[in-house]
């Protein structure tokens, strides 16, 4: 029997966003599985394997590697049952897990150091090599007296690796942090045909959303009646998302994209030489449109609503792929494939900070964790009274935030609080500290811990729930996915001092190899994150010394509570409560931010930390150690301090970023740390600790009061700059700052760059400072206003 959703996917699956009239094959869409393929256009939520290029002896010392990480345990704990004696029996190499490694830093690892960990797995192979690096615990009795380290014992192989991560010798604390960051991460993310991992139960873990695949599965096994067509149209687009009319996937025959575009209105003209291919001279195919938009995240998808809302032709590009509502996966491992920059694996030059940041439709609004804070009042202060940019206390800027809250719905109730969130604030109202709702775009029955992998229902309202969606049914805009800016294009004009943008050439994948197209625009805004907005730039000549510089990153660190699950009636939080479910994001203590003084501080709220990362972050002090950190993966809550930092960096490229943190900014986050220990203690939490690499702990319950004291002084003043704690970051700021001359920023306050007229940056990347808060909202204000200068162009060229 027909389907009743055939018609639209097919023009789905063709990507055209309008009914398509070229023959498709039929595909029977009976199952669950089949309708993950909805969107042919679309990248499968799979996990991305890589060619394996490492030698064999590269390959012996990974395996040596993630087993000393991760070993089999013999001995298994007495209450365990089968699936937590599995996990203690399995070791990593009886996961696969050095097969994948070897994979991704083969061809996924993008970090500037991927070639000296090669060298150094390969120096590690040998004995000489393996004496350098590993010391006297390589020697033996037997000729020639010293073995590599694939072959030592495993005790003496993990102690090496224990040795390496509080060893003097910063490149040996680097490597220890590479390869447990990896190794557990691909161990606790990855997962088999039926998209499971053989270690959640013993963790406690459900993978993706229950409710989730209920709902997959109620809308694709119901049957129909009534209005189909109409009934048809909506469910469509309740289970899809309502972005399916406004995208144009590039997979297809050069006319069958160039007669997409043209229907919706965009002049396209085709290049049909085949014996050249195809180059920024001599490119695939040439659109023209008023404005083209680079990024579709909380900038540039704001600026591109606006746009197209108020009548201009505006295209698009998203380097990122569109994971349609039902495409998602809601799995740790394929989202951060799929929907994170560089595949989630960024971290400073010196493996300081680990860096997350959004590459997929909507940008970091499709998988951030729903805070929506108005720029706070001392940051619009500061930037216009010393950074002399008026903007920030201006009515636009002021009815820019309103306009975007409410586009977003931003609300500050809570039906029911998730369990790192109930602990921050339980742990505060103890302590007497203050703590408040934390304004979301999301309703108060969001009761959601994925919504970093993205948004099941679409309640989250990020740039593809809202203003991406006035651009598609505006009639006047279309959204490229897939496809990477590779210049912006400029020419000279006689009496004119700077040079005017005339559109952006982007690449694509096309039948396995890269293709070029051109787009002809009047203006053109890049919007592409603070860590690919100045490589964009530089790559197209802009000189600006300011581009790059001053990248603000609000460092993050973070500590544990460890709250048993059990039997008891008065048990909290209560014993279904999980640490991965419910909002991510619904609690904030300003204890030490500072908001009163300089501005200058730390705010105290909670993290989405799945299996991977955390794992990832945890301290490892041995095989044994780790596992039964795991065990209480799902009972152990996370409270973080981040601090509004004075400290900088500088972007190289969108995966080589230099980072310095100043000792003002180590010194907020060490106190925010100490509030953060008392909360989680006061919360009722029976042990506690930080991720610092000696993995100390204490039990709250069975130590006095100078005992606590003496433990939280001493974990909160270690240093954070020496790669033995973990530090992360998901907010990238200021690397192209908005200012008042050229000489001190990239961009001026309209957003519009100094050396080229009609280029326009509208991301974080315009931040003057850090932002001290969430910046989704102030992301969104700016380009609303600079969306606002575009505009008053547009018009002055439409009349002339």
């Amino acid at each position: 029997m027909e389907d009743n959703n055939v018609n639209v996917n097919f023009r789905l699956g063709l990507g055209l966003g309008v009914s398509g009239t070229k023959d498709h094959t039929v595909v029977e869409l009976g199952s669950i599985d089949t309708q993950k393929l909805l969107l042919a256009g679309e990248r499968e939520q799979k996990q991305q394997t890589f060619v394996n290029t490492l030698s064999s002896r590269q390959m012996k010392t990974i395996n040596a590697l993630c087993d000393s990480l991760i070993p089999s345990l013999v001995d298994v704990p007495d209450d365990a049952d089968e699936s937590v004696a599995a996990f203690y029996r399995t070791s990593a190499s009886m996961a696969g897990i050095p097969e994948r490694l070897g994979g991704l830093i083969s061809g996924g690892l993008k970090h500037p150091n991927t070639g000296l960990l090669r060298f150094t797995l390969w120096v590690l192979s040998t004995w000489f090599g393996s004496l350098i690096l590993c010391g006297l615990a390589c020697l033996t009795t037997k000729f020639p007296f010293f073995q590599s380290f694939p072959d030592l014992p495993h005790h003496k192989r993990q102690n090496i690796v224990r040795s390496w991560s509080l060893s003097y010798f910063r490149h040996l604390r680097m490597l220890f942090k590479t390869m447990k960051l990896l190794t557990l991460l691909v161990f606790f993310t990855q997962v088999d045909e039926a998209e499971e991992n053989k270690s959640w139960p013993a963790i406690g873990y459900n993978g993706p959303d229950p409710e989730f695949k209920a709902q997959l599965k109620k809308h694709f096994l119901q049957s129909k009646d009534g209005d189909e067509e109409q009934k048809e149209e909506q469910d469509t687009e309740r289970v899809i998302g309502p972005l399916y009319k406004g995208l144009v996937h590039l997979n297809y025959p050069r006319d069958i994209t160039a007669d997409a575009l043209r229907r919706f209105g965009f002049p396209v003209s085709v290049n049909r030489r085949k014996a050249k291919a195809p180059n920024l001279s001599s490119p695939s195919l040439v659109i023209q449109c008023d404005a083209v938009v680079v990024g579709s995240g909380s900038g540039g998808g704001v600026v591109a609503g606006v746009l197209a809302k108020a009548g201009y032709k505006v295209l698009v590009l998203e380097k990122g792929g569109y994971s349609a509502r039902n495409n998602l996966s809601l799995l740790e491992g394929p989202s951060m494939d799929q929907m994170y920059l560089s595949n989630g694996l960024i971290a400073t030059d010196d493996m300081g900070v680990f860096v997350l940041a959004g590459s997929t439709v909507g940008g970091g609004s499709t998988i951030n964790w729903s805070a929506c804070i108005e720029t706070p009042q001392h940051v619009c202060k500061e930037w216009s009274d010393q950074h002399e940019l008026e903007l920030f206390q201006s009515k636009l800027y002021k009815e820019a935030m309103d306009v975007v809250c409410d586009k977003m719905g931003v609300q500050s109730e809570i039906n029911d609080e998730g369990f790192n969130n109930a602990v921050l604030r339980k742990g505060c109202e103890e302590m007497g500290y203050p703590v408040s709702n934390i304004p979301r775009n999301s309703p108060p029955d969001h009761y959601c811990g994925w919504c970093c992998m993205g948004c099941k229902d679409g309640t989250k309202k990020g740039t593809s729930e809202t203003w991406l969606v006035d651009l598609a049914k505006s009639g006047n805009g279309v959204i490229l996915p897939g496809c990477e800016a590779i210049k912006v294009l400029h020419k000279n004009k006689k009496g004119r001092e700077r040079k005017i943008a005339r559109g952006v050439a982007f690449e694509f994948e096309y039948k396995g190899a890269k293709d070029i197209c051109v787009v002809e625009s009047k203006v053109t805004i890049v919007a592409c994150g603070a860590l690919c907005t100045p490589a964009l730039l530089k790559r197209s000549g802009l000189k600006n010394e300011n581009i790059g510089k001053h990248l603000r990153l609000h460092p993050v660190t973070m500590a544990w509570g460890y709250f048993p699950d059990g039997p008891s009636s008065d048990l909290w939080p209560e014993q279904h409560k999980k640490s991965y479910e419910g909002g991510i994001m619904t609690a904030m203590s300003p204890v030490v931010a500072e908001f009163e003084k300089s501005g200058y501080g730390a705010v105290i709220q909670t993290p989405a930390l799945h299996p991977g990362m955390f794992s990832a972050l945890m301290p490892w002090v041995n095989g044994r150690d780790i596992k039964d950190r795991m065990r209480n993966f799902s009972r152990t809550a996370h409270v973080f301090a981040l601090a509004r930092d004075h400290g900088s960096g500088y972007v190289k490229s969108p995966t080589s970023i230099s980072y310095n943190m100043e000792d003002v900014d180590q010194e907020n986050l060490k106190k925010g740390l100490d509030r953060v220990l008392r909360i989680l203690a006061a919360a009722g939490a029976e042990e506690i600790g930080t991720h610092h690499h000696k993995g100390r702990t204490l039990n709250v319950k069975q130590v006095s009061y100078h005992e606590f004291e003496k433990f939280v002084q001493e974990e909160s003043s270690r240093p954070l700059t020496d790669l033995s704690t973990s530090l992360c970051s998901a907010h990238q700021m200021g690397s192209c700052r908005m200012g008042t001359n050229p000489k001190e920023s990239a961009v001026n306050e309209k957003g519009e760059t100094w050396e080229v007229e009609g280029l326009y940056v509208a991301d974080a990347s315009v931040f003057p400072t850090a932002l001290g808060v969430n910046p989704m909202v102030t992301v969104m204000a700016i380009a609303y206003c600079t969306a606002q200068s575009v505009i008053e162009v547009l018009r002055r060229k439409r009349s002339n």
